[in-house]
């Protein structure tokens, strides 16, 4: 049984990848460093990730090897991962990145006007 379900989850795992590299790739990154996009992103990927985390509670159940420290563990992932969206945009390099990347936006708004004119 142990086989397969790591025949599940190793794919589940390598697709969840995949779809994080395009959803990275396609997000702007204007609205990924202007306004509270950024915690609505990571609200929602750890929203994301504690739903598998659920789901594989019931892998263990089902499995036999279901003990308290497991379910504990599962629940301390989970505030982790929240936690780690709630704090990360508050962070001093999130907003000195977003200081150079709003100064990068005017120099480039700048360079178009003396181009135009």
């Amino acid at each position: 049984m142990n086989n397969l379900t790591m025949d599940i989850v190793l794919p589940i795992l390598g697709l969840l990848m995949i779809m994080a590299l395009v959803v990275g790739a396609t997000i702007k990154i204007n609205t990924l460093l202007i306004g509270k996009s950024l915690t609505k992103i990571l609200l929602i990927i750890a929203s994301i990730l504690s739903m598998f985390m659920i789901i594989i509670l019931p892998i263990h159940y089902f499995d036999g090897t279901l003990t308290w420290g497991i379910f504990f563990l599962i629940l301390l992932i989970i505030a982790i991962l929240f936690l780690i969206a709630h704090f990360v945009p508050k962070l001093p390099i999130v907003s000195y990145l977003r200081e150079i990347h709003l100064s990068n936006l005017e120099d480039a708004e700048e360079q178009e006007q003396k181009e135009v004119a």
